[in-house]
């Protein structure tokens, strides 16, 4: 339980300051190599970005609700997943407002009306897709699903946070921010729900 509540101080802090090094000054160094992809693929790029809009994450979290009934075994993930989304979420649209960062000027097809650090689509893609491909990867599922699978949802999670980069919709650096946040946010998802083991543990047999 310790170990995750430190991994999510860490990636917080790690966080926290990028985020002020980076939100109120002009952007450079990989901020500006990233431009480079803006404008690649546009129509195939949107594909990933629009697996996370609002209402693709709201039929994931119904589907995760219907696992977690119909079958015990999934139940902890499932919700773990829905609660771990819907919070961070929340958590992730106050930070823009905080910081405050203007989006990049060369935007393609979307013109995103929010701040730009940090992104939530790489906070999803992090908090969703990642959680989920780890979820699959560490279950009893057959073999070739698990491996067929996880490996999947992992390179759909890369392809969401390329999709940002050729849209022109963050900087790199606001994709760094969206995982630390989205890292944050499994951390201490993990230590609470490592906790009541932890007490149980602790005190003994009854």
């Amino acid at each position: 339980m310790i170990r995750f509540f430190a991994v999510a101080l860490i990636a917080a802090v790690a966080y926290a300051v990028l985020g002020v090094n980076v939100s109120h000054a002009a952007p450079r160094g990989i901020d500006l190599a990233g431009r480079a992809l803006a404008g690649e693929a546009p129509q195939f790029a949107l594909i990933f970005t629009a697996s996370c809009w609002w209402y693709v994450l709201v039929g994931f979290g119904a589907a995760a609700l219907v696992v977690a009934f119909r079958s015990p075994s999934w139940r902890a993930r499932a919700i773990v997943s829905v609660v771990t989304t819907l919070v961070a979420w929340q958590v992730s649209d106050g930070l823009k407002n905080v910081f405050r960062r203007p989006r990049p000027e060369y935007w393609r097809l979307i013109h995103e009306s929010t701040f730009s650090y940090s992104s939530g689509h790489a906070l999803f893609a992090t908090i969703v897709y990642g959680l989920w491909a780890w979820f699959v990867w560490r279950s009893d599922l057959p073999r070739p699903v698990r491996l067929w699978v996880a490996p999947l949802l992992v390179l759909w999670a890369c392809g969401i946070l390329w999709s940002r980069l050729a849209l022109g919709a963050h900087y790199i650096t606001d994709l760094i921010g969206g995982v630390l946040l989205g890292v944050t946010a499994l951390a201490l998802a993990s230590g609470v729900r490592a906790a009541p083991a932890r007490r149980r543990s602790a005190a003994g047999p009854i």
